[in-house]
């Protein structure tokens, strides 16, 4: 199938077939073709890129060959094309994304590369398009048994506790390893896993390296028809329309995927443990991956059918024909990682997983939180790098949203407090000092300090904004939000004047919230302190491992100490980390 489109797109030349068109028009619905026009471009004059690939489990490796059509719709001509490798990303990382063989309308040219950033020199004039072809190699990380145990590090006991506590949720950290382009025993996920297109703003190419805090892939709306070929038994779950996975010889086998709109590299996941279900939904295709059987799948799809119903009443409908969902062996603390048309839920956190520690409710909250970035980062686009706290926001107070949508106000309330607010309040336990959530990634000194603000505080904002507003009309400025900047990239005012626009009321008092608690430092006042007896129950009970912290912790004002330092002894093994923040107190936040 894609051989035979690639063949068709180098008879048109440097543009894109009428066919592929076609196809990948149809991985959208109606109301997302026409958001995508009307905000972005034609799909025939969007980035696509066609990508063939094979994934060597033995040998965690990916080889693979991409051709990338690329029109300049500005006025001025561009004088190169600079394209994005993020498994470069990070110091002391263990993979690694290189190109070789680069063409420009095939003509073999010479690029410059240094961490991430692949400067193709191009000529190419208003109006006109390139096609760019070239192979490439990556190296994978090897996940080990024991790599995806939730409660292998600090940051993943403290991932069981809120999403944000560790970073557990989005792309972050390449250099830590959280295992989005890995692969091991029980499959790989493939997050940013061939040379993409940079992000451009004002007429100018992004080439601003990732730092170790906060997601890494920065990228504006493209398409991509992609076919990975794996060892025969795998299944692979992807973005977009699944056209099929068929025999590739005697022991292998692909599955081609195309999505239209989409930002960054199309997402992949694989697995030779996946059952899969589908759930025909009102326009939208669920599909749903488990590594633990067909009641894992089931799970996965009941979170996500609640999402889609609550998130597309509140917010207007899902762009894309196909959401899928699918566990993967994410490391390091991770929960889920947000792509659009795909989201990806750790393993470790499923109510099914062996010896799951997971707190009542924290595999639907993660659910929720996942498939909210459909809307917030997948249809409006933010910078995660100089504005992280845009979408993250938004997406925690969404999952907020749907749990009480789904389970009721009481069940929303107390998400709310354990599973947003829970994350400052671990910060502040952990001695680091309150700060402004409006700030680039890097300036945060700890990934502790970006989740308690960005994850944590950020999005008690949206909260009292719709105390102000009312629900009718917070939503309203949600979907005005949203038809602004479908398919472009929102500043972080965007939200704001959406809703200044919608309720004129309480315009100035809108603003001085968003001040207050974005730019501001008062989130002890305005969060207010933590309840740690009141949230043991919330937490799964006076044996769960942080519980008995927070027991300690609510004892330490009255004499407890010894009590703190005994959670802390008991802890020591899997919390190193936080055993040493205790001690050595990091500095404030700005």
């Amino acid at each position: 199938m894609l051989a035979l489109m690639l063949a068709a797109g180098a008879a048109a030349g440097q543009g894109v077939s009428p066919e592929e068109v076609d196809l990948l028009a149809a991985s959208l619905r109606p109301e997302g073709r026409a958001e995508l026009l009307g905000n972005a471009a034609p799909i025939a004059q969007l980035p696509v890129s066609e990508v063939q690939a094979e994934l060597d489990p033995k040998t965690a490796r990916l080889d693979g060959q991409l051709r990338l059509v690329v029109r300049n719709r500005e006025a001025l001509p561009w004088y190169e094309v600079v394209l994005r490798a993020y498994p470069n990303a990070g110091k002391g990382r263990t993979t690694s994304l290189r190109v070789e063989e680069v063409r420009v309308d095939g003509k073999r040219v010479a690029v410059r590369a240094h961490g991430t950033v692949i400067a193709v020199p191009a000529e190419v004039a208003p109006g006109a398009s390139v096609a760019i072809s070239l192979t490439f190699h990556g190296q994978l990380r090897r996940l080990r048994d024991g790599d995806d145990d939730p409660l292998a590090a600090a940051a993943g006991m403290l991932s069981q506790l809120a999403p944000g506590l560790s970073p557990s949720s989005g792309k972050q950290r390449h250099d830590s390893g959280y295992g989005t382009f890995a692969v091991g025993a029980h499959g790989a996920a493939l997050v940013d896993w061939y040379p993409q297109l940079a992000a451009r703003a004002r007429g100018v190419w992004d080439r601003d390296e990732p730092g170790s805090i906060g997601d890494v892939g920065h990228a504006d709306p493209g398409s991509a028809v992609v076919a990975l070929t794996v060892p025969k038994g795998w299944r692979v779950a992807g973005a977009g329309s699944a056209l099929g996975q068929h025999p590739a010889g005697p022991a292998k086998e692909t599955a081609t995927f195309a999505a239209a709109g989409v930002r960054g590299a199309l997402g992949l996941a694989a697995s030779p443990d996946y059952d899969e279900l589908t759930e025909q939904t009102p326009g939208v295709l669920l599909r749903a991956s488990s590594m633990h059987g067909e009641a894992g799948a089931r799970l996965l799809l009941t979170c996500a059918r609640a999402a889609l119903q609550s998130l597309q009443a509140r917010f207007g409908p899902y762009p894309w024909t196909a959401l899928a969902l699918a566990e993967v062996s994410l490391t390091g603390g991770a929960g889920g990682v947000e792509l659009p048309g795909l989201a990806l839920m750790a393993q470790a956190l499923s109510p099914r997983a062996p010896g799951s520690l997971s707190p009542p409710g924290m595999f639907d909250f993660t659910c929720y939180h996942e498939v909210a970035h459909q809307w917030w980062q997948g249809v409006v686009g933010s910078d995660p790098r100089r504005a992280p706290w845009v979408d993250e926001a938004l997406a925690q107070y969404s999952a907020v949203l749907v749990t009480e949508d789904a389970k009721g106000k009481e069940a929303g309330d107390q998400a709310l407090s354990t599973f947003v607010a829970l994350n400052y309040h671990g910060m502040r336990m952990a001695h680091l000092a309150d700060g402004r959530v409006a700030r680039p990634a890097d300036d945060f000194h700890s990934p502790l300090a970006y989740s308690g603000l960005v994850y944590g505080k950020a999005p008690l904002f949206f909260a009292r904004a719709r105390e102000r507003m009312g629900n009718a009309r917070f939503d309203a400025a949600s979907r005005a939000y949203r038809q602004a900047w479908a398919f472009r990239e929102a500043g972080p005012e965007g939200w704001l004047a959406a809703a200044r626009r919608t309720d004129p009321e309480h315009a100035d008092e809108l603003s001085e919230l968003q001040q207050r608690w974005w730019q501001e430092k008062h989130g002890d006042e305005d969060v207010g302190q933590v309840d740690g007896l009141a949230l043991m129950d919330a937490l799964g009970g006076g044996g769960n491992g942080f519980a008995q912290l927070l027991r300690g912790l609510q004892g330490s004002g009255s004499g407890g100490e010894a009590e703190v330092r005994e959670a802390l002894k008991q802890l020591e093994k899997l919390m190193p980390e936080l055993s040493r923040m205790w001690e050595e107190p990091e500095p404030s936040s700005p």
